[in-house]
C-alpha cells in the first residue's frame, strides 16, 4: 500500500512539473509521502512480558503506556507484569511517536490465576472420576440384583414343575410276623419247666433224646 501511494504522489509530480503550474503542489505532495512513510503496524504483544511489549513497541517508534487493570498497582519492574490487552489492534495503522495503551497483570496474579484455575479443572475431573465410578458401580449392583432374581425364579418355576408332575406311591412296609425261635430243651425237665410236656414229634422242642421210648411223644413219663 506504502508503494502504491508513494506512485500515485510521484505521478502527480510529475503532471504538475511537466504543466509549470502550481509551485506549491510539490511540497504538498512530499508532506503526504512523509505522512505515509510514518505510519508502522502495530504488532500484536498481549500475553508478554511488559518489558519486551515495550521494547517490540518502541523500536517501531510507538510510545507505550501500560496500566495494571486488576488492582492498580503501581509498575515499577516491567519484566514481572504480562500483557493483557492493547488499545490499537494487532496490524492496526499507527502513526510514528503516537501510544498504545496497554493493560497488564502482574506475574504473581498471573501464576495464582492458573494455580487456582488447575485445581478447580482437577476437582471437576476428580468429581466427574468419582460420579463415573458410582454409576459404574450402581449398574453392577443391578446386574447383580437382576442375576439373582432371574436365578430365584428359574429355582422357583423348576420346583412348581417338580411338584406337578406326580410322583409314584410310598410303598408301606408290611410288618412281618415275628418268627419264634425253634424250641429246644435239653432235657424233660427243662421242658416241664417251660410247659411244652409232653412234646409230640412235629412240634417245636420235640427231640428223641426226650423221647427214649420211641412212641413219637417225650417226655410223656
Amino acid at each position: 500500500m506504502k508503494k502504491t501511494l508513494a506512485l500515485v504522489v510521484l505521478t502527480g509530480l510529475l503532471l504538475t512539473g511537466c504543466g509549470g503550474k502550481q509551485e506549491a503542489a510539490p511540497t504538498e505532495s512530499a508532506s503526504a509521502v512523509a505522512a505515509v512513510t510514518d505510519t508502522v503496524a502495530v504488532p500484536g504483544v498481549t500475553g508478554l512480558t511488559l518489558d519486551k511489549a515495550t521494547d517490540q513497541l518502541k523500536d517501531l517508534g510507538l510510545e507505550v503506556e501500560s496500566v495494571d487493570t486488576v488492582d492498580g498497582k503501581m509498575i515499577i519492574s516491567k519484566k514481572n507484569w504480562q500483557v493483557t490487552s492493547q488499545d490499537r489492534a494487532e496490524g492496526a495503522q499507527a502513526a510514528k511517536g503516537s501510544t498504545v495503551h496497554l493493560g497488564v497483570k502482574s506475574l504473581d496474579k498471573v501464576a495464582a490465576e492458573k494455580a487456582a484455575a488447575d485445581k478447580a479443572a482437577a476437582e471437576k475431573a476428580a468429581a466427574e472420576q468419582a460420579a463415573a465410578d458410582k454409576a459404574a458401580a450402581d449398574k453392577a449392583a443391578a446386574d447383580k440384583a437382576a442375576a439373582d432374581a432371574a436365578a430365584a425364579k428359574l429355582a422357583a418355576e423348576q420346583a412348581a414343575a417338580q411338584q406337578a408332575v406326580p410322583q409314584p406311591p410310598v410303598q408301606q412296609a408290611v410288618p412281618q410276623a415275628p418268627v419264634a425261635p425253634a424250641a429246644s430243651y435239653a432235657n424233660c425237665t427243662a421242658a416241664r419247666a417251660a410247659g411244652a410236656a409232653p412234646v409230640y414229634a412235629g412240634t417245636p422242642g420235640y427231640g428223641k433224646h426226650l423221647d427214649r421210648d420211641g412212641d413219637g411223644i417225650g417226655c410223656d413219663k
